[in-house]
């Protein structure tokens, strides 16, 4: 599978976390540090209206790095309280700027709507699930799976706290038994997940270039340097 350019599956892929579109700094430094795409926070940046969003998005392209857009729900840990409608209007009008999209399979409202934007302009779309609490039961991960995967996911992605070690053992067996698929462990337990998840198969794993955007995330300079010590 590609995400613009990048062929995803062969070997574990790194994304730098954008919270700022406008810090050129930070963004030509994800580059340098070894970054595969960006994943762009649009619920972060300081400007959220169309025009500016679509002109950040723009000058980010100059990396060429691929571009993951997400405007992340409140209720999963999005930054700022964004209307669904805004939110879809944000989405569809920077389609044509970005490789794929990441949507909240919890965003009822405007899933679909995503879905078929993505899709009608050939990107790839990632439904996603975040629990910043727990971990869930076996079965329920294995339907949220399948429902991201029925809504027309062509990536599924999952990302739940740990608070023990079964957590990291079940969220592992996900990685090992499905293609095209994210799983993320949060929090201090899960911090190896970041490292050895995509070592089993986890297609991205996520890196701060400032500051953390989720309990546990790695630099993208400590990623990128462990990584390569682990594909020796």
């Amino acid at each position: 599978m590609k995400i613009g350019k990048l062929e995803v599956g062969n070997r574990p892929n790194i994304a730098a976390v954008i919270i700022d579109g406008e810090d050129k700094k930070a963004i030509a430094q994800a580059k340098r540090n070894g970054a595969d795409l960006l994943e762009l926070r649009i619920d972060c940046f300081k400007k959220q209206d169309v025009a500016a969003v679509q002109k950040t998005v723009r000058h980010i392209q100059a990396q060429k790095l691929p571009l993951l857009a997400t405007i992340r729900s409140k209720a999963e840990g999005g930054k700022s309280g964004i209307s669904e409608k805004e939110r879809l209007r944000l989405f569809q009008n920077i389609m044509p700027f970005v490789d794929a999209v990441d949507i909240e399979l919890g965003s009822k409202k405007i899933l679909k709507h995503v879905i078929k934007a993505a899709h009608e302009s050939n990107k790839k779309a990632i439904i996603s699930y975040h629990n910043f609490k727990s971990t869930p039961e076996q079965k329920r991960l294995e339907a949220i799976v399948k429902n991201c995967k029925k809504a027309g996911g062509d990536i599924v992605k999952i990302a739940a706290f740990a608070r023990e070690k079964k957590d990291i053992v079940r969220l592992a067996s996900l990685v090992v038994s499905h293609k095209d698929i994210i799983i993320i462990a949060m929090g201090k337990l899960g911090i190896a997940s970041r490292l050895f998840f995509p070592m089993l198969g986890s297609l991205i794993t996520y890196c701060s270039v400032t500051e953390s955007s989720a309990p546990g995330q790695l630099s993208l300079k400590t990623t990128a340097k462990l990584l390569k010590e682990l594909r020796k």
